[in-house]
Protein backbone atom coordinates (compact mmCIF):
# COMPACT_ATOMS: atom_id res chain seq x y z
CA UNK A 1 0.00 0.00 0.00
CA UNK A 2 1.66 3.58 -1.35
CA UNK A 3 1.21 5.46 1.97
CA UNK A 4 3.13 8.92 3.69
CA UNK A 5 4.77 7.78 6.68
CA UNK A 6 7.46 10.04 6.75
CA UNK A 7 7.91 13.14 5.26
CA UNK A 8 5.45 15.67 6.86
CA UNK A 9 6.54 18.50 9.16
CA UNK A 10 3.53 19.47 11.46
CA UNK A 11 3.77 23.22 11.98
CA UNK A 12 2.14 23.43 15.00
CA UNK A 13 5.14 21.68 16.88
CA UNK A 14 7.27 24.56 15.71
CA UNK A 15 9.37 26.06 18.59
CA UNK A 16 9.57 29.47 17.00
CA UNK A 17 8.79 31.61 13.78
CA UNK A 18 10.11 29.45 10.98
CA UNK A 19 11.07 30.77 7.68
CA UNK A 20 11.39 28.59 4.28
CA UNK A 21 11.92 29.03 0.75
CA UNK A 22 10.93 27.18 -2.67
CA UNK A 23 10.15 28.04 -6.26
CA UNK A 24 6.21 26.98 -5.50
CA UNK A 25 3.71 27.18 -2.65
CA UNK A 26 1.27 25.12 -2.80
CA UNK A 27 -1.71 25.98 -0.43
CA UNK A 28 -3.85 22.96 -0.22
CA UNK A 29 -3.06 19.44 -0.27
CA UNK A 30 -6.51 18.01 -2.15
CA UNK A 31 -7.29 17.20 -5.92
CA UNK A 32 -5.48 20.39 -7.56
CA UNK A 33 -2.85 21.20 -4.50
CA UNK A 34 -1.60 17.34 -4.76
CA UNK A 35 -1.34 16.82 -8.40
CA UNK A 36 0.23 19.72 -9.35
CA UNK A 37 2.81 19.58 -6.24
CA UNK A 38 3.54 16.38 -7.35
CA UNK A 39 3.76 17.06 -10.93
CA UNK A 40 6.14 19.99 -10.32
CA UNK A 41 8.38 18.70 -8.02
CA UNK A 42 8.97 15.77 -10.35
CA UNK A 43 9.36 18.29 -13.02
CA UNK A 44 12.52 19.78 -10.64
CA UNK A 45 11.00 22.20 -9.13
CA UNK A 46 11.02 22.77 -4.88
CA UNK A 47 7.63 22.74 -3.76
CA UNK A 48 6.33 23.08 -0.38
CA UNK A 49 2.96 22.25 -0.05
CA UNK A 50 0.98 23.98 3.30
CA UNK A 51 -1.93 21.87 4.70
CA UNK A 52 -4.30 23.56 7.19
CA UNK A 53 -5.92 19.82 8.37
CA UNK A 54 -3.70 16.72 10.12
CA UNK A 55 -2.94 13.93 8.61
CA UNK A 56 -4.72 10.98 9.40
CA UNK A 57 -3.61 7.48 8.30
CA UNK A 58 -5.36 4.38 7.88
CA UNK A 59 -7.06 4.27 10.91
CA UNK A 60 -10.77 2.20 12.06
CA UNK A 61 -13.05 5.11 14.02
CA UNK A 62 -16.68 4.88 13.13
CA UNK A 63 -18.04 7.41 11.19
CA UNK A 64 -18.96 10.14 13.42
CA UNK A 65 -15.73 10.12 15.14
CA UNK A 66 -13.91 10.35 11.42
CA UNK A 67 -16.30 12.96 10.42
CA UNK A 68 -15.49 14.87 13.92
CA UNK A 69 -11.21 14.59 12.66
CA UNK A 70 -11.47 14.89 9.54
CA UNK A 71 -14.08 17.41 7.90
CA UNK A 72 -13.87 20.85 8.15
CA UNK A 73 -16.52 22.04 11.09
CA UNK A 74 -17.36 18.74 11.65
CA UNK A 75 -19.32 18.37 8.49
CA UNK A 76 -21.83 21.18 9.41
CA UNK A 77 -20.21 23.55 6.41
CA UNK A 78 -23.55 24.91 4.58
CA UNK A 79 -24.94 27.22 2.38
CA UNK A 80 -27.68 29.92 3.32
CA UNK A 81 -31.03 30.02 1.63
CA UNK A 82 -34.65 27.51 0.74
CA UNK A 83 -33.54 24.88 1.68
CA UNK A 84 -29.98 25.20 3.45
CA UNK A 85 -28.16 22.64 2.10
CA UNK A 86 -24.79 21.36 3.73
CA UNK A 87 -21.75 20.76 1.76
CA UNK A 88 -19.26 18.54 3.62
CA UNK A 89 -15.75 19.07 2.99
CA UNK A 90 -12.36 17.88 4.45
CA UNK A 91 -9.85 19.39 6.43
CA UNK A 92 -6.83 17.12 6.18
CA UNK A 93 -4.16 15.91 4.44
CA UNK A 94 -5.54 14.85 1.08
CA UNK A 95 -8.65 17.51 1.08
CA UNK A 96 -11.99 16.08 0.61
CA UNK A 97 -10.57 13.34 -2.11
CA UNK A 98 -9.61 11.80 1.71
CA UNK A 99 -13.08 11.88 2.54
CA UNK A 100 -15.14 11.67 -0.43
CA UNK A 101 -16.79 8.46 -2.71
CA UNK A 102 -13.60 8.10 -5.22
CA UNK A 103 -15.89 8.35 -8.20
CA UNK A 104 -14.24 9.57 -11.21
CA UNK A 105 -15.47 10.95 -14.53
CA UNK A 106 -13.97 12.94 -17.39
CA UNK A 107 -15.31 16.13 -17.96
CA UNK A 108 -18.16 15.82 -20.24
CA UNK A 109 -17.60 17.05 -23.96
CA UNK A 110 -20.27 19.09 -24.51
CA UNK A 111 -19.32 20.79 -21.09
CA UNK A 112 -15.75 21.28 -22.57
CA UNK A 113 -16.89 23.27 -25.81
CA UNK A 114 -18.98 25.45 -23.58
CA UNK A 115 -15.73 25.93 -21.84
CA UNK A 116 -14.13 27.42 -25.02
CA UNK A 117 -16.70 29.17 -26.75
CA UNK A 118 -18.53 31.05 -23.89
CA UNK A 119 -15.42 31.48 -21.50
CA UNK A 120 -12.78 31.82 -24.18
CA UNK A 121 -11.06 28.88 -22.48
CA UNK A 122 -9.42 27.51 -25.68
CA UNK A 123 -6.50 25.63 -24.28
CA UNK A 124 -9.23 22.54 -23.70
CA UNK A 125 -9.04 20.39 -27.22
CA UNK A 126 -10.40 16.99 -27.06
CA UNK A 127 -7.17 15.37 -27.62
CA UNK A 128 -5.05 17.29 -24.64
CA UNK A 129 -7.79 16.93 -22.19
CA UNK A 130 -8.11 12.61 -23.06
CA UNK A 131 -3.86 12.59 -22.58
CA UNK A 132 -4.67 14.45 -19.22
CA UNK A 133 -7.80 12.29 -18.09
CA UNK A 134 -5.43 8.90 -18.91
CA UNK A 135 -2.39 10.12 -17.12
CA UNK A 136 -4.63 11.31 -13.89
CA UNK A 137 -6.09 7.84 -14.29
CA UNK A 138 -3.19 6.37 -14.58
CA UNK A 139 -1.86 7.60 -11.17
CA UNK A 140 -4.81 6.95 -9.91
CA UNK A 141 -5.50 3.03 -10.73
CA UNK A 142 -9.11 4.30 -12.11
CA UNK A 143 -11.47 1.07 -12.49
CA UNK A 144 -14.76 0.17 -12.56
CA UNK A 145 -16.62 -1.10 -8.98
CA UNK A 146 -16.03 -4.12 -7.84
CA UNK A 147 -19.02 -5.82 -8.33
CA UNK A 148 -18.52 -8.70 -5.41
CA UNK A 149 -17.87 -5.90 -3.04
CA UNK A 150 -20.55 -3.20 -3.97
CA UNK A 151 -23.18 -2.72 -1.16
CA UNK A 152 -26.30 -4.43 -1.72
CA UNK A 153 -28.35 -1.23 -2.80
CA UNK A 154 -26.42 -0.84 -5.43
CA UNK A 155 -26.79 -4.47 -6.57
CA UNK A 156 -30.24 -4.28 -6.15
CA UNK A 157 -30.70 -1.01 -8.06
CA UNK A 158 -28.45 -2.37 -10.86
CA UNK A 159 -30.92 -5.46 -10.73
CA UNK A 160 -33.97 -3.02 -10.73
CA UNK A 161 -32.99 -0.88 -13.72
CA UNK A 162 -31.92 -3.95 -15.70
CA UNK A 163 -35.75 -5.85 -15.55
CA UNK A 164 -37.03 -2.36 -15.98
CA UNK A 165 -35.15 -2.50 -19.42
CA UNK A 166 -32.72 0.20 -18.45
CA UNK A 167 -29.22 -0.05 -18.83
CA UNK A 168 -26.94 1.36 -15.52
CA UNK A 169 -23.17 0.80 -15.19
CA UNK A 170 -20.54 0.41 -12.24
CA UNK A 171 -18.99 3.28 -11.60
CA UNK A 172 -15.10 4.46 -12.23
CA UNK A 173 -13.36 4.63 -8.78
CA UNK A 174 -9.69 5.78 -7.88
CA UNK A 175 -9.45 1.74 -6.07
CA UNK A 176 -6.55 -1.02 -6.15
CA UNK A 177 -7.69 -4.23 -4.19
CA UNK A 178 -10.75 -2.43 -2.52
CA UNK A 179 -12.49 -4.51 0.12
CA UNK A 180 -15.33 -3.16 0.48
CA UNK A 181 -15.24 -1.81 4.19
CA UNK A 182 -17.95 0.70 3.20
CA UNK A 183 -16.13 4.01 4.59
CA UNK A 184 -14.76 5.44 1.59
CA UNK A 185 -16.49 8.81 2.75
CA UNK A 186 -15.17 8.92 6.28
CA UNK A 187 -11.19 8.03 5.39
CA UNK A 188 -10.94 4.55 3.66
CA UNK A 189 -9.85 2.43 6.59
CA UNK A 190 -8.47 -0.53 4.78
CA UNK A 191 -6.62 2.06 2.18
CA UNK A 192 -7.93 0.54 -0.81
CA UNK A 193 -9.02 4.25 -2.03
CA UNK A 194 -6.15 6.24 -3.85
CA UNK A 195 -6.78 9.12 -2.24
CA UNK A 196 -4.00 11.76 -2.10
CA UNK A 197 -2.23 10.76 0.77
CA UNK A 198 -2.30 7.21 -0.89
CA UNK A 199 -1.16 8.33 -4.16
CA UNK A 200 -0.09 11.93 -5.52
CA UNK A 201 0.92 12.96 -2.10
CA UNK A 202 3.80 9.93 -1.63
CA UNK A 203 4.89 10.98 -4.90
CA UNK A 204 5.68 14.86 -4.51
CA UNK A 205 7.76 13.99 -1.35
CA UNK A 206 9.79 11.45 -2.71
CA UNK A 207 10.40 13.73 -5.66
CA UNK A 208 11.64 16.58 -3.23
CA UNK A 209 8.73 18.36 -2.12
CA UNK A 210 7.87 19.02 2.13
CA UNK A 211 4.68 19.49 3.46
CA UNK A 212 3.42 21.64 6.46
CA UNK A 213 0.43 20.71 8.41
CA UNK A 214 -1.36 22.69 10.57
CA UNK A 215 -1.13 25.47 8.81
CA UNK A 216 -3.43 28.03 8.37
CA UNK A 217 -2.46 30.40 5.16
CA UNK A 218 -3.49 33.67 6.56
CA UNK A 219 -1.16 35.75 4.31
CA UNK A 220 -0.65 36.25 0.90
CA UNK A 221 2.45 37.91 0.31
CA UNK A 222 2.82 40.58 -2.62
CA UNK A 223 5.56 43.27 -3.94
CA UNK A 224 5.84 45.42 -6.57
CA UNK A 225 3.43 45.47 -9.76
CA UNK A 226 1.43 42.96 -7.43
CA UNK A 227 3.95 40.46 -8.17
CA UNK A 228 3.81 37.26 -5.40
CA UNK A 229 6.67 36.95 -3.38
CA UNK A 230 5.52 34.30 -0.75
CA UNK A 231 2.94 33.37 1.97
CA UNK A 232 2.64 33.62 5.80
CA UNK A 233 0.46 31.13 7.80
CA UNK A 234 -0.30 30.68 11.88
CA UNK A 235 1.60 27.32 12.66
CA UNK A 236 0.22 27.00 16.56
CA UNK A 237 1.53 29.95 18.56
CA UNK A 238 4.25 30.66 15.49
CA UNK A 239 4.62 31.67 12.41
CA UNK A 240 5.61 30.08 9.11
CA UNK A 241 6.91 32.48 6.20
CA UNK A 242 7.35 30.77 2.92
CA UNK A 243 9.22 32.83 0.02
CA UNK A 244 8.26 31.71 -3.62
CA UNK A 245 7.49 33.48 -6.65
CA UNK A 246 5.01 31.36 -7.01
CA UNK A 247 1.70 30.92 -4.90
CA UNK A 248 -0.61 27.92 -6.09
CA UNK A 249 -4.13 28.44 -4.21
CA UNK A 250 -5.66 25.08 -3.69
CA UNK A 251 -8.20 26.00 -0.31
CA UNK A 252 -11.38 24.91 -2.15
CA UNK A 253 -14.27 26.47 -4.08
CA UNK A 254 -15.79 27.36 -0.85
CA UNK A 255 -12.49 28.94 1.03
CA UNK A 256 -10.59 30.10 -2.02
CA UNK A 257 -12.58 32.95 -3.00
CA UNK A 258 -12.49 34.39 1.28
CA UNK A 259 -8.48 33.99 0.88
CA UNK A 260 -8.22 36.38 -1.98
CA UNK A 261 -10.88 38.56 -0.80
CA UNK A 262 -8.91 38.93 2.82
CA UNK A 263 -5.69 39.80 1.14
CA UNK A 264 -7.60 42.17 -1.32
CA UNK A 265 -6.87 40.20 -4.53
CA UNK A 266 -9.22 40.35 -7.59
CA UNK A 267 -10.77 43.42 -5.39
CA UNK A 268 -13.11 45.23 -7.66
CA UNK A 269 -13.37 41.92 -10.05
CA UNK A 270 -17.54 41.56 -9.73
CA UNK A 271 -16.87 37.25 -10.34
CA UNK A 272 -14.88 37.09 -7.20
CA UNK A 273 -16.97 34.87 -4.65
CA UNK A 274 -20.06 34.22 -7.03
CA UNK A 275 -21.13 31.80 -9.28
CA UNK A 276 -21.23 28.72 -6.98
CA UNK A 277 -22.83 25.55 -8.20
CA UNK A 278 -22.93 22.50 -5.98
CA UNK A 279 -25.04 19.63 -7.83
CA UNK A 280 -27.55 19.50 -5.15
CA UNK A 281 -27.57 15.68 -4.26
CA UNK A 282 -30.62 13.86 -2.51
CA UNK A 283 -32.26 10.00 -2.23
CA UNK A 284 -35.13 7.90 -1.90
CA UNK A 285 -35.00 5.01 0.16
CA UNK A 286 -36.85 1.97 -0.54
CA UNK A 287 -37.61 -0.65 2.26
CA UNK A 288 -37.45 -4.26 1.10
CA UNK A 289 -38.45 -7.76 2.84
CA UNK A 290 -35.12 -9.07 2.02
CA UNK A 291 -32.33 -8.13 4.80
CA UNK A 292 -30.15 -5.45 2.89
CA UNK A 293 -27.46 -4.40 5.09
CA UNK A 294 -26.67 -1.39 2.96
CA UNK A 295 -23.54 -0.26 5.05
CA UNK A 296 -21.47 -3.40 3.94
CA UNK A 297 -19.53 -2.72 0.46
CA UNK A 298 -19.09 -0.48 -1.60
CA UNK A 299 -21.61 3.29 -0.67
CA UNK A 300 -21.29 4.69 -4.59
CA UNK A 301 -20.81 2.12 -7.21
CA UNK A 302 -23.76 1.68 -9.71
CA UNK A 303 -25.11 4.29 -11.75
CA UNK A 304 -27.70 5.30 -14.09
CA UNK A 305 -27.39 8.06 -16.67
CA UNK A 306 -30.72 8.10 -18.83
CA UNK A 307 -31.81 11.50 -18.04
CA UNK A 308 -28.46 12.88 -17.83
CA UNK A 309 -29.81 15.12 -20.58
CA UNK A 310 -32.37 16.97 -18.06
CA UNK A 311 -29.51 17.37 -15.97
CA UNK A 312 -30.19 14.49 -13.51
CA UNK A 313 -27.60 11.73 -12.54
CA UNK A 314 -28.41 8.30 -10.42
CA UNK A 315 -25.72 7.19 -8.31
CA UNK A 316 -25.08 5.02 -5.11
CA UNK A 317 -24.76 6.12 -1.90
CA UNK A 318 -25.33 4.32 2.01
CA UNK A 319 -24.41 5.12 5.48
CA UNK A 320 -23.11 3.64 8.04
CA UNK A 321 -26.01 2.93 11.40
CA UNK A 322 -24.61 5.44 13.70
CA UNK A 323 -25.62 8.24 10.68
CA UNK A 324 -28.15 6.64 9.09
CA UNK A 325 -30.69 7.78 11.18
CA UNK A 326 -29.71 11.63 11.32
CA UNK A 327 -29.78 12.06 7.78
CA UNK A 328 -33.51 11.85 7.51
CA UNK A 329 -36.33 14.55 7.75
CA UNK A 330 -38.81 11.94 9.98
CA UNK A 331 -40.17 12.45 13.64
CA UNK A 332 -41.87 9.97 16.42
CA UNK A 333 -43.57 7.06 14.89
CA UNK A 334 -41.61 7.14 11.22
CA UNK A 335 -38.34 7.74 12.32
CA UNK A 336 -38.39 4.99 14.80
CA UNK A 337 -39.38 2.53 12.20
CA UNK A 338 -36.55 3.77 9.76
CA UNK A 339 -33.59 3.64 12.66
CA UNK A 340 -35.66 -0.17 13.61
CA UNK A 341 -35.73 -1.30 10.42
CA UNK A 342 -32.74 0.31 9.02
CA UNK A 343 -31.44 -3.11 8.28
CA UNK A 344 -33.65 -3.51 5.24
CA UNK A 345 -33.30 -0.35 3.69
CA UNK A 346 -32.10 0.39 0.43
CA UNK A 347 -30.91 3.86 -0.51
CA UNK A 348 -29.58 5.17 -3.73
CA UNK A 349 -29.06 8.80 -4.82
CA UNK A 350 -28.91 11.86 -7.45
CA UNK A 351 -27.77 15.00 -8.33
CA UNK A 352 -28.64 17.22 -10.21
CA UNK A 353 -26.63 19.50 -12.86
CA UNK A 354 -28.04 23.11 -10.84
CA UNK A 355 -29.05 26.16 -12.20
CA UNK A 356 -28.97 27.88 -9.50
CA UNK A 357 -25.79 29.97 -8.62
CA UNK A 358 -24.92 30.80 -5.06
CA UNK A 359 -22.62 33.82 -3.73
CA UNK A 360 -20.27 35.05 -0.82
CA UNK A 361 -21.45 37.40 1.49
CA UNK A 362 -19.45 38.84 4.51
CA UNK A 363 -21.55 38.95 7.99
CA UNK A 364 -21.38 40.59 11.09
CA UNK A 365 -19.43 38.28 13.60
CA UNK A 366 -20.39 35.11 11.46
CA UNK A 367 -17.44 35.16 8.62
CA UNK A 368 -18.02 34.13 5.01
CA UNK A 369 -21.32 32.69 4.12
CA UNK A 370 -22.46 31.52 0.90
CA UNK A 371 -26.80 32.05 -0.06
CA UNK A 372 -27.94 29.60 -2.36
CA UNK A 373 -31.39 29.10 -3.12
CA UNK A 374 -32.72 26.23 -5.44
CA UNK A 375 -34.53 27.49 -8.77
CA UNK A 376 -37.64 26.01 -9.90
CA UNK A 377 -35.85 23.83 -13.11
CA UNK A 378 -33.72 22.68 -10.15
CA UNK A 379 -37.03 21.65 -7.84
CA UNK A 380 -38.74 20.20 -10.87
CA UNK A 381 -35.39 18.23 -11.61
CA UNK A 382 -35.16 17.20 -8.15
CA UNK A 383 -38.92 16.42 -7.76
CA UNK A 384 -38.44 13.78 -11.26
CA UNK A 385 -35.07 12.67 -9.65
CA UNK A 386 -37.50 11.14 -6.69
CA UNK A 387 -40.41 10.06 -8.75
CA UNK A 388 -38.09 7.89 -11.17
CA UNK A 389 -36.61 6.16 -8.05
CA UNK A 390 -39.42 5.61 -5.78
CA UNK A 391 -41.31 3.86 -8.83
CA UNK A 392 -38.33 1.79 -10.13
CA UNK A 393 -38.39 0.78 -5.77
CA UNK A 394 -41.84 -0.22 -5.69
CA UNK A 395 -42.25 -2.06 -9.44
CA UNK A 396 -39.41 -3.81 -7.48
CA UNK A 397 -40.97 -5.06 -4.71
CA UNK A 398 -40.17 -2.44 -2.10
CA UNK A 399 -42.83 -2.43 0.52
CA UNK A 400 -43.08 1.31 1.03
CA UNK A 401 -40.07 3.88 -0.44
CA UNK A 402 -39.56 7.08 1.60
CA UNK A 403 -38.28 10.80 0.09
CA UNK A 404 -36.17 12.92 1.90
CA UNK A 405 -38.87 15.70 1.98
CA UNK A 406 -40.06 18.02 5.09
CA UNK A 407 -44.01 16.82 4.16
CA UNK A 408 -46.03 14.72 5.63
CA UNK A 409 -46.30 12.83 1.58
CA UNK A 410 -42.77 11.93 2.18
CA UNK A 411 -43.64 7.88 2.54
CA UNK A 412 -44.70 6.11 -0.72
CA UNK A 413 -46.53 2.58 -0.15
CA UNK A 414 -47.54 2.41 -3.98
CA UNK A 415 -47.51 3.82 -7.23
CA UNK A 416 -51.03 5.94 -6.54
CA UNK A 417 -49.14 7.96 -3.49
CA UNK A 418 -46.25 8.23 -5.93
CA UNK A 419 -48.73 9.74 -8.80
CA UNK A 420 -50.18 12.01 -6.39
CA UNK A 421 -46.22 13.53 -5.04
CA UNK A 422 -46.15 13.79 -8.81
CA UNK A 423 -49.27 15.78 -9.20
CA UNK A 424 -48.29 18.40 -5.76
CA UNK A 425 -46.20 21.64 -5.55
CA UNK A 426 -43.05 20.98 -4.32
CA UNK A 427 -41.34 23.73 -2.83
CA UNK A 428 -37.77 24.11 -2.24
CA UNK A 429 -37.71 24.84 1.15
CA UNK A 430 -39.09 21.38 1.57
CA UNK A 431 -36.51 19.52 0.49
CA UNK A 432 -33.81 17.70 2.23
CA UNK A 433 -30.50 18.18 0.41
CA UNK A 434 -27.19 17.82 0.29
CA UNK A 435 -23.97 18.98 -1.84
CA UNK A 436 -20.56 17.29 -2.55
CA UNK A 437 -19.19 19.20 -5.58
CA UNK A 438 -19.02 23.07 -4.89
CA UNK A 439 -17.54 24.79 -8.22
CA UNK A 440 -17.29 28.17 -9.75
CA UNK A 441 -16.27 30.94 -7.29
CA UNK A 442 -13.56 32.19 -8.75
CA UNK A 443 -14.03 30.48 -12.26
CA UNK A 444 -11.38 31.19 -15.25
CA UNK A 445 -12.38 32.90 -18.44
CA UNK A 446 -10.35 34.31 -21.12
CA UNK A 447 -10.77 37.95 -19.96
CA UNK A 448 -11.46 39.32 -16.08
CA UNK A 449 -14.93 40.56 -17.60
CA UNK A 450 -15.74 36.87 -17.67
CA UNK A 451 -13.57 35.00 -14.80
CA UNK A 452 -11.32 36.09 -11.86
CA UNK A 453 -8.29 33.90 -13.04
CA UNK A 454 -6.66 33.80 -16.74
CA UNK A 455 -7.42 30.37 -19.04
CA UNK A 456 -4.23 29.00 -17.57
CA UNK A 457 -5.26 29.65 -13.95
CA UNK A 458 -3.09 32.53 -12.92
CA UNK A 459 -5.52 35.29 -11.26
CA UNK A 460 -5.58 38.56 -13.72
CA UNK A 461 -3.28 41.09 -12.10
CA UNK A 462 -1.67 39.37 -9.68
CA UNK A 463 1.20 37.52 -11.66
CA UNK A 464 2.68 34.64 -10.22
CA UNK A 465 -0.68 33.57 -8.39
CA UNK A 466 -2.44 30.81 -9.34
CA UNK A 467 -5.84 28.88 -8.40
CA UNK A 468 -6.08 25.01 -8.85
CA UNK A 469 -9.29 23.93 -7.16
CA UNK A 470 -13.54 23.43 -7.80
CA UNK A 471 -12.85 27.08 -7.79
CA UNK A 472 -11.70 27.62 -11.02
CA UNK A 473 -14.50 25.29 -12.71
CA UNK A 474 -16.60 27.49 -14.75
CA UNK A 475 -20.03 25.80 -15.19
CA UNK A 476 -21.64 22.50 -13.21
CA UNK A 477 -20.18 19.27 -14.75
CA UNK A 478 -23.51 17.10 -14.14
CA UNK A 479 -21.22 14.57 -12.79
CA UNK A 480 -18.42 13.89 -10.27
CA UNK A 481 -15.75 16.80 -11.05
CA UNK A 482 -12.10 15.40 -8.46
CA UNK A 483 -11.11 14.13 -11.73
CA UNK A 484 -11.91 16.86 -13.81
CA UNK A 485 -9.67 19.07 -11.04
CA UNK A 486 -7.16 16.49 -11.42
CA UNK A 487 -6.51 17.39 -15.20
CA UNK A 488 -6.58 20.83 -14.80
CA UNK A 489 -4.05 20.44 -12.00
CA UNK A 490 -1.70 18.36 -14.20
CA UNK A 491 -2.49 21.29 -17.42
CA UNK A 492 -1.28 23.74 -15.07
CA UNK A 493 1.89 21.98 -14.41
CA UNK A 494 2.70 21.13 -17.93
CA UNK A 495 1.94 25.51 -18.22
CA UNK A 496 4.32 26.19 -15.74
CA UNK A 497 7.09 23.64 -16.65
CA UNK A 498 6.76 24.33 -20.50
CA UNK A 499 6.37 21.03 -21.03
CA UNK A 500 4.24 18.24 -22.11
CA UNK A 501 3.83 15.20 -19.29
CA UNK A 502 3.46 11.71 -20.70
CA UNK A 503 1.91 9.14 -19.69
CA UNK A 504 1.81 8.25 -15.73
CA UNK A 505 4.91 5.14 -14.89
Amino acid sequence: MNRIDTGIIDAAGLARDTADACDVAVIGSGAGGAVVAKELAEGGLRVLIVEEGGYHPVHRDLAHEAIGRMYRDAGITATLGHPMIPVPMGRCVGGTTTINSGTCFRTPEHVLVRWRGEFGVTDLATERMARLFARVEQELHVEPADLAVMSRPNTLTGELLDRAGLRGAALRRNTHGCEGCGMCCYGCTSGGKKAMPASYLPKALKAGARLYMNARVIRIRRGCGNAVLGLEAAAGANRLTIHAPIVIVACGTMLTPCLLRDNGIARGNPHLGRHLTIHPASKVVGEFDERIDSWSGIPQAYSYDGLHDDGIMFEGITMPPDLGGAAVPFTGEHLAHYIKNYAHMAPFGFLISDTAEGRMRRLPFAGYRFFYSLTPTDVRRIKRAICFLARLFLDGGAIRTYAMINSRNNVFSDRADVDRFDRTELRAKDIEAMAFHPLGTCRMAGTPSRGVCDAHQQVFDTPGLYLCDGSVVPTPLGVNPQETIMALATRLAEHLLGKTLGPAE
